[in-house]
């Protein structure tokens, strides 16, 4: 009897792979094509008409994104099913792509008999053929082509001439962009892409409808997408974008599918390696983008996938069945991941939204998908792979998402869009949706999937929480109307969606100009890299050298930047009369059409690059407008059209939603225009553009204040764009007369720039440039609000607990009450927060600071002083998720294990993440006398700074500080400037001059007691020495101790009598000797004069107290990167205190100051007697202080060097 035949058996990857062949979507049928006929399409350019009537199909594809892989261009974008009457992906594979090189051939060249001629025609054909070929480029076109050059470069010339343009495919390499030959000096486009070439030459500006002819099917067996229709089009030209005026044109924007993905991931520290253990997808069908219905009132579609680490908790797959919507638990991460992607395919998202996606999600599913080996893991995105390229961190994997477009919440392009001070999720709930979401701690998510547990209620809450992200991240997308206002931008710029999305705003100044230079006929610079730039430098750098130059020293001193805006010093104070603020409606764009500053309209030829001030010459009325004023105007133009709309009273919501976006997205477009000019990295940076601009802002910025001030106006700030003025009045109405006159008067000055009144204050509180506080009143409603700029309390680095005490201090000093009752209350304010502190009566998230990361955190040299560098060190060490340049890194500071304070400078190793204190037994505990000490004293002392009745020190005590650590520091700078409005110097008593001297110390030879030597001045000095001396020493002996020697006595007598001068200690009382003292006022005098030749520098803001004797190449710049202040360094010991120390210790021995003080009273010839008894006693000490004050140079005025410029004329010369 034979035995039975098993079946086979199958490997696991090859399970996985059935697994993975079942998620596949079944083919449908698809039939989008139209009838081949004659469009008003813009079929056109450059004299070469698009074929309609070549074989192939026509169709019209909404375009979303695109691929570019070796010269070939992937549209991807949605087609109309007929078959269906729905719409389907497609994706356009477009072949034939060229590139177009601009040649520049020579004015004159040497030919064989040494003479100098003009190349011609074919001369520079053979050049280019035999450079060409040395690249193997053997077919290729050229023609002369007429083309205009209006950028930097000045190898090229400007204005309009002849140019070899040269066309062969992409196929073949890109030849260097310093190519050279004996008939041409400069080669223009040679690496210009072939998707940059395509949206230009077929003017397409951003996602819009596209008329494709000549479709053909594609012939391969395997598809190159995931879409459901592939065709591809031999002919780019065939392509082109419907005319807004074409009937056959599609009108509406195709419905978008909308997937939110939430992921969560534990480390395996084992294998040092992420894995995900829960994914939610929530989708959104036939989503609008400008739709106003509330998001909770569109249909959703939920699905959650959750894998166990070992076992699941009881009953869990039970709980799972009966959750709504249904968790979907399996037994893998592999499966996860099968099941995931499956999802994804089936829904075919058009829009992927999350938080942290491209940088974290991302990252993490592709890294386990290629440890896994996960089959079809291409489908994340629309581009068919078969192999995963090499990944990268940090989100560099985009691509790999191609067909889809990336909105990704903490990416730059949202941020922009959303005002937040972390940006954490979290935080973005609070402040846009209203809504408590709650934090979950990465290293206690393993804790959540606990196998033992009785309940499976903990895991179930966790995937719920996974849910609830996938909902917030889409409500914050619906509530600012990111997707619709992106697309605008884009159709603006006229560059691809999803770089918008990224957040590419230099690209979109880039493409829109572009754009329009290219429908004029410019030739364009080329775009270069970051390393392209390098290798200019170090080529000119050779040149240079090359040139018998300072190669070293142009190489490494940097140009100078352009001067920016203009700040007026402000007059700091609390102001408590009506402020206008005047602004000048977008200062720059107005100023480039006021002045037709342009590259076409500015000569730039013959600027000095090497003066930092050299300032082009503006051009003649005469002048046509150039490219950026029109384009300008016409963004402009466009907002005044869209804006006059939205005022129409029967306008549906809808369209007035479309309005707001589409007038927003034009006002932003305009007023970044400007930016292109200035930003170094720019593809159409001119610098001499930039600082015209800049320049112009700061002189019409000071003509309006010397305008105000000739209508007895006084303007006590202004910056950049805008002024205030104190109009001195206390009614609303008055002000608002005066800012209207003002207004009036400024206007009338210029044709386009305008001012406005742009706010209204009732008190304003000014404390340095760009920082004020103010109580702004709503024209409408008369309302007040108060409006904060620059201060403490709108920094990231000052925690919740310094803001909120900002805030009220704030409130009390802009409240308009008395002084008295304002400082009362702050006061007790102030008592009760340090006991409320102290007592542990603070939440923890009051603590919490927060910082950004510049970069990533191992690039940081300088980690030690960094504390959130040593915070996201520790998150990435125990894989709570890798920190990125970028990220907002939340820290608490902690006592020492030692329980030492850092209330004295920030101690970075002392910062730990708020998780690490919310764990059950933390060893942590909060730095209570940091907090005081340094968050939230310095910003209330900058507050109180106008306010009479409190200092610092008082402020200090209120918190429950020591207030002599407190005692007012005053700079070097503070000096200069109080000498320029009190009293002079010598004017002053001497008891308010040298109260900040250090006493001259005395000690005894004998009893070795130090005590304070008060001088001549000493109202103690008395006749009746001995009659004290006696009473003291016979009745009140018993009081006094004597330790090893010393005499430590409570209270001292006078120490000069008619015999001498003895020691003050009533046990000792014998002479000190005139040798003694000299010496210790000698020792003591060079102690001063060491400490000034010491010379450390603090800063002089209270949060930083960075002390230092390092001088900053940056000047008087502070450079505590640990606080990012942006204090200013100061001489700690100045040389004005040294002299008034020498000057108080000279007044000590000075008879003449001492018979002025006591003239006139009692003690006026017991002085005298003393004094003439100690004349010779005195006179060497003076001696020593009118030595070293003769040295000091302070006192001296050297009239010699002063007016050392001047010549004295002689007898003869005169």
């Amino acid at each position: 009897m034979g035995k039975a035949n098993k079946a086979p058996q199958l490997s696991k990857r090859a399970l996985a792979k059935a697994e993975a062949d079942r998620h596949l979507p079944e083919p449908i049928a698809v039939d989008a094509f139209e009838p081949v006929m004659t469009s008003k399409s813009t079929s056109q350019k450059d004299g070469v008409e698009a074929a309609d009537d070549q074989k192939g199909e026509s169709l019209k594809l909404f375009w979303l994104d695109y691929l570019e892989v070796e010269g070939l261009i992937y549209l991807f974008g949605k087609v109309l099913n007929k078959l269906t009457s729905k719409y389907v992906t497609c994706c356009v594979i477009v072949e034939g792509m060229e590139r177009n090189l601009f040649i520049m051939p020579k004015e004159t060249i040497i030919d064989e008999d040494g003479m100098e001629v003009n190349p011609t025609e074919d001369d520079v054909y053979d050049d280019i053929e035999e450079v060409l070929s040395k690249y193997q480029i053997t077919e290729f076109k050229s023609k002369v082509v007429k083309r205009k050059y209006c950028f930097e470069d000045k190898s090229i010339p400007t204005g309009d001439r002849d140019w070899h343009k040269v066309v062969y495919p992409f196929t073949k390499p890109a030849i260097p962009m310093d190519t050279k030959s004996r008939t041409f000096s400069k080669v223009l486009g040679s690496h210009t892409n072939a998707f940059e070439l395509f949206l230009l030459k077929r003017r397409i500006m951003g996602p819009c409808w596209l008329d494709v002819k000549g479709a053909l099917p594609k012939r391969s067996t395997t598809p190159a997408s995931w879409c459901q229709l592939e065709v591809v089009i031999k002919d780019p030209k065939t392509i082109n974008p419907f005319s807004d005026s074409d009937p056959l044109a599609p009108k509406e924007i195709p419905p978008m599918k909308i997937l939110s993905l939430s992921v969560r991931d534990i480390m395996n520290h084992k294998e040092n390696k992420r894995e995900v253990v829960c994914a939610t997808i929530r989708t959104w069908h036939d989503t609008q983008l400008e739709d106003s219905t509330p998001l909770d009132q569109q249909p959703s579609f939920t699905q959650s996938f959750v894998r166990p680490l070992s076992l699941f908790p009881s009953a869990f797959r039970d709980a799972c069945r009966q959750t709504t919507p249904v968790i979907h638990p399996v037994t893998t991460e592999q499966i996860l991941l099968t099941d995931l992607l499956g999802a994804i395919t089936r829904f075919d998202p058009d829009v992927i939204v999350g938080y942290d996606l491209t940088g974290g999600a991302l990252d993490v599913l592709l890294h386990r998908m290629k440890d896994l080996r996960t089959p079809h893991w291409s489908r994340i995105g629309r581009f068919r792979r078969d192999k995963l390229p090499p990944l990268r961190s940090g989100g560099f994997n985009n691509q790999l998402l191609t067909g889809r477009l990336v909105c990704d919440l903490s990416g730059d392009g949202f941020k922009s869009s959303v005002s937040s001070t972390t940006w954490s999720l979290t935080e973005l709930c609070q402040q846009h949706l209203d809504v408590a979401r709650e934090d979950i701690d990465p290293d206690e998510i393993v804790n959540y999937f606990d196998s033992t547990a009785a309940k499976p209620t903990r895991l179930i809450n966790f995937v719920k929480h996974c849910e609830a992200d996938s909902y917030f991240q889409m409500a914050l997308v619906h509530k600012v109307q990111y997707l619709g206002l992106t697309k605008q931008l884009t159709n603006l710029a006229g560059n691809s969606w999803n770089s918008t999305l990224f957040g590419g705003r230099s690209q979109r100044n880039e493409y829109i100009l572009l754009h329009e230079f290219h429908r004029q006929k410019f030739v364009c610079p080329d775009k270069l890299t970051f390393n392209d730039r390098k290798a200019l430098a170090k080529q000119a750098a050779k040149v240079a050298e090359d040139d018998n130059q300072n190669a070293d020293e142009k190489k490494n001193t940097k140009k100078d930047k352009y001067k920016g805006g203009l700040v007026f010093e402000p007059k700091r104070g609390l102001w408590d009369k009506f402020i206008l603020v005047m602004d000048f409606n977008s200062l720059y764009p107005s100023i480039i059409q006021e002045y037709n500053i342009d590259f076409t309209t500015i000569d730039r030829a013959s600027l000095d690059e090497d003066d930092p001030d050299a300032m082009p010459d503006l051009p003649s009325s005469d002048v046509k407008q150039g490219i950026l004023p029109r384009l300008i105007a016409t963004l402009v133009n466009r907002r005044r059209q869209v804006k006059s709309l939205m005022k129409g009273q029967n306008t549906p919501a809808n369209k007035m939603i479309q309005y707001e976006i589409k007038q927003l997205a034009l006002k932003l477009t305009a007023n970044s225009m400007y930016g292109c000019l200035g930003f170094e990295g720019s593809r159409f940076y001119a610098r001499s553009l930039a600082a015209l601009t800049t320049y112009k802002g700061r002189e019409i910025l000071t003509n309006t204040r010397e305008l105000a001030e000739s209508k007895d106006l006084d303007v006590i700030y202004g910056d950049t764009d805008s002024v205030m003025i104190n109009t001195n009045a206390v009614d609303f109405v008055a002000a608002k007369k005066i800012g209207g006159e003002f207004k009036k008067l400024v206007n009338e000055r210029y044709k386009l720039l305008e001012i406005d009144i742009d706010a209204v204050f009732e008190r304003m509180l000014l404390l340095q440039k760009k920082k004020y506080a103010a109580l702004k009143i709503d024209e409408v409603s008369l309302q007040r609000s108060v409006e904060v700029k620059g201060l403490d309390m709108k920094r990231r680095e000052f925690c919740k607990l310094s803001k909120d005490a900002s805030q009220y201090i704030l409130q009390q000093v802009l409240s308009g009450d008395p002084t008295e009752i304002v400082v009362e209350k702050m006061h007790e304010y102030l008592t009760q927060l340090g006991e409320d502190v102290r007592e542990g009566k603070k939440d923890l998230e009051d603590f919490i600071i927060n910082k950004k990361l510049g970069k990533n955190p191992k690039d940081y040299p300088d980690v030690k002083s960094q504390p959130h560098v040593q915070v996201a060190l520790r998150m990435e060490s125990r894989g709570s998720g890798g920190a990125k340049a970028g990220d907002v890194i939340p820290y608490i500071f902690c006592l020492g294990e030692d329980g030492s304070s850092s209330s004295r400078s920030a101690q970075a190793d002392k910062a730990r993440h708020p998780d690490d204190l919310r764990r059950k037994d933390s060893p942590w505990k909060i730095d209570y006398d940091y907090y005081l000490s340094l968050q939230v004293l310095p910003p209330i002392e900058r507050l109180c700074e106008p306010i009479e009745g409190t200092d610092r020190a008082r402020l200090a005590e209120c918190l429950g500080l020591d207030p002599a650590r407190f005692k007012t520091h005053t700079s070097s700078n503070a000096l200069d400037n109080d000498r320029e409005f009190h009293t002079l110097d010598s004017q002053i008593p001497d008891s308010e001059r040298f109260k900040d001297s250090q006493p001259f110390k005395v000690r005894c030879r004998h009893c070795h007691e130090i005590c304070d030597f008060k001088g001549l001045q000493d109202d103690t000095v008395c006749l009746f020495f001995f009659f004290f001396f006696f009473f003291f020493f016979f009745f009140c002996l018993d009081r006094w101790t004597l330790t090893d020697g010393h005499v430590y006595n409570p209270s001292q007598t006078s120490m000069f009598t008619t015999t001498g001068i003895f020691c003050p200690n009533l046990v000792c009382k014998r002479p000190l000797g005139v040798g003694s003292m000299a010496a210790q006022l000698e020792v003591q005098i060079r102690a001063c004069i060491s400490k000034f030749y010491e010379a450390w520098l603090i800063c002089d803001d209270a949060s930083c107290r960075n002390r230092t004797r390092m001088m900053s190449v940056y000047g008087r710049r502070c450079l505590n990167t640990t606080v990012a202040c942006k204090g200013v360094m100061s001489y700690e010991y100045t040389d004005k205190m040294l002299y008034d120390q020498l000057l108080y210790y000279h007044s000590l021995f000075n008879p003449d100051k001492a018979l002025e003080k006591f003239k006139g009273t009692a003690k006026s010839e017991s002085i005298s007697n003393i004094l003439r008894a100690n004349e010779k006693t005195l006179s060497p000490l003076r001696a020593i202080l009118d030595r070293h004050l003769e040295w000091n140079g302070r006192r001296f005025v050297s009239m010699g060097s002063l007016f050392s410029f001047m010549t004295p004329k002689t007898a003869q010369q005169s």
